[in-house]
């Protein structure tokens, strides 16, 4: 049982981990497609030479560096994909955005059945533990979060569990006049049942809303993941597309590369109708600093266009990136235009566009995937869009959906990597090493940028 002992904070004790509290209830009764856990289990070694064979011009050594690699700063990150084509039939798995503090435990069925707390328990065992464990200060655990409670009780109770210590779970949300944490003098502090700050040595962070309005830089308290990693790219699409670059330009002659839309940043926003003209009439919008879907606007119309000008501040400066395309179309530049590869066709025909959802931890071997799993879109790519309709119901796959009594999920567009879900994707086990080698290279970048912006501690 919980015990709440002061506005948004809980104490979580051994033994409060319940999996019917962390879990979607469908992904509770699922078992994992056996295609999906044999990747997981995959060494660096054989993904290193698959990756080879898929790619020969590339440098074996190169991608086992990356995927050796030991984060400084984003040490658990999601990187989000979709699954394209081109012309030419080329399929290739496109970086959307890479994400620090990313869900997804509730949507990911277990590895290991005897495992009840699943990827909390490996994530917890494997990336946080040891760097609490290196570390000399004093003070509790806690898990702070601002949204996603299914996850971050479960969080805190395997924190509970690994450490054999109560753990504080505080609420700590943007718009808070009295929140329940703080920082003094670089450690966290969490209000306890005294209205006394109690000091914090180590916390688990789902902080995801502008986090960095909360939290300060070069904390002494250890943080998973610290306010730098989202300041280098996990948290603003603009930043990481640099970093993305910056790593192209370093790798450009061990043949491996992060592919992503073609992107334009910084764009103003009375040149936003220029683009629109420039990329063809379709193009996606982006607030830099967005997420959870939120500031993405695909635009295929000059009314859409309008709707979209009118959501967002003609002050600011944006993110444009090439529209991955519903259809071949024949009047679209062959040597640019991707499309999505899409579902298998259900009974009725329908075909939708879906992302990979591909979360990733840093362990003592390198960076290995944690969990994996997929969106749809609500409207298919294989049928004409009404006039009424707006393009995000066929080229958006979020499920996060936010009310003015929070958030929620629209979780019947989830598609678990389960024996019942996983075929219909299309995907086989080259796709999903592909993925991930496109995953943990945009976490490279994005941690090596954090490392010429911050420093190496």
């Amino acid at each position: 049982m919980r015990l709440s002992i002061s506005k948004n904070v809980h104490l979580v004790e051994s033994g409060d981990f319940e999996a019917t509290e962390h879990w979607y209830p469908r992904v509770l009764n699922s078992n994992i497609h056996p295609l999906v856990s044999y990747f997981l289990n995959l060494s660096h070694q054989q993904m290193v030479e698959r990756y080879q064979r898929l790619h020969p011009s590339c440098n074996p050594q190169a991608i086992l560096k990356v995927l050796t690699y030991q984060p400084t700063y984003f040490r658990w990150a999601g990187t989000d994909l979709m699954h394209v084509t081109n012309h030419e039939g080329n399929r290739k798995l496109a970086v959307i955005e890479t994400n620090s503090c990313p869900s997804g435990q509730k949507s990911m069925p277990l590895l290991d059945l005897n495992v009840e707390q699943g990827g909390y328990k490996r994530l917890i065992e494997k990336t946080f533990k040891p760097m609490v464990d290196a570390q000399n200060m004093e003070g509790s655990l806690a898990v702070i979060y601002d949204k996603n409670p299914m996850e971050n009780v479960g969080y805190a109770a395997t924190i509970a569990d690994v450490f054999g210590e109560n753990v504080y779970l505080a609420k700590f949300d943007k718009a808070d006049t009295n929140p329940p944490v703080h920082f003094k003098e670089g450690i966290m502090h969490i209000r306890n049942h005294r209205e006394e700050w109690t000091p914090i040595r180590a916390a688990f962070r789902y902080v995801t809303q502008e986090p960095w309005t909360r939290l300060p830089q070069k904390t002494k308290t250890l943080i998973l993941n610290p306010i730098e990693a989202c300041l280098a790219g996990g948290r603003n699409k603009e930043v990481a597309s640099g970093a993305y670059d910056h790593f192209n330009n370093e790798f450009k002659e061990e043949g491996i590369s992060i592919f992503t839309p073609k992107t334009f940043t910084n764009v103003p926003y009375h040149e936003l109708k220029k683009y629109f003209d420039i990329m063809g009439g379709n193009m996606v919008i982006k607030v830099p600093d967005s997420n959870a879907g939120q500031g993405v606007y695909t635009v295929v119309s000059e009314k859409e266009l309008a709707f979209a000008l009118s959501q967002i501040d003609p002050k600011d400066t944006y993110l444009i990136q090439q529209l991955i395309h519903s259809n071949y179309n024949k009047g679209l530049d062959p040597t640019q235009a991707w499309y999505h590869v899409g579902t298998i066709p259900d009974n009725k025909g329908r075909s939708y566009a879906f992302d990979l959802r591909l979360m990733m931890h840093a362990t003592e071997e390198g960076i290995r995937p944690l969990a994996v799993y997929s969106r749809r879109s609500g409207y298919p790519l294989n049928q004409p869009l009404p006039q009424d309709m707006n393009s995000w119901e066929v080229y958006g796959t979020n499920l996060s959906i936010k009310g003015d009594d929070g958030w929620t999920y629209a979780d019947e567009r989830l598609m678990l990597f389960d024996i019942r879900n996983f075929g219909q994707l299309g995907l086989g086990v080259d796709e999903l090493i592909k993925g991930f080698v496109q995953s943990a290279m945009a976490v490279y970048a994005i941690d090596q940028n954090a490392i010429r912006t911050f420093g190496n501690k």
